[in-house]
């Protein structure tokens, strides 16, 4: 069990970290003018290919979580638990928005829209 879950979400945190330690923050700015410029500078190049690297790793990281997530929606009770835990979250979603922010209505008049309106 742990090994069909765990050493995916191990080896996933393991390849972020380790592109972090390795790359830093990638930087799109010389990455576009890598893509815009006519001759691209060993600066543009770089980051061009940061950026390619870290859409490598990101992607391999979402792929082995989506598969640990599949893997784990195709289980009855998880299942359940998730459509639950979906259903309570839009629950709560609603009756924050709905306390957090009251709708004031107010149609007014012809006059007053004409007059807001400048005519």
């Amino acid at each position: 069990m742990i090994n069909r879950f765990g050493v995916p979400i191990l080896v996933s945190t393991a390849q972020l970290g380790a592109a972090a330690v390795a790359l830093g923050r990638p930087d799109p700015g010389p990455a576009l003018g890598f893509l815009a410029g006519v001759w691209p500078t060993s600066g543009e190049t770089l980051a061009a290919l940061e950026l390619l690297v870290w859409t490598i790793v990101l992607a391999a990281a979402g792929w082995s979580l989506a598969a640990v997530g599949w893997e784990l929606a195709s289980r009855p009770h998880v299942r359940e638990s998730l459509a639950l835990g979906t259903g309570l979250l839009i629950l709560v979603a609603g009756a924050a928005h709905h306390v957090a922010e009251p709708v004031w209505m107010s149609g007014g008049s012809v006059e007053e829209a004409q007059a807001f309106l400048g005519r």
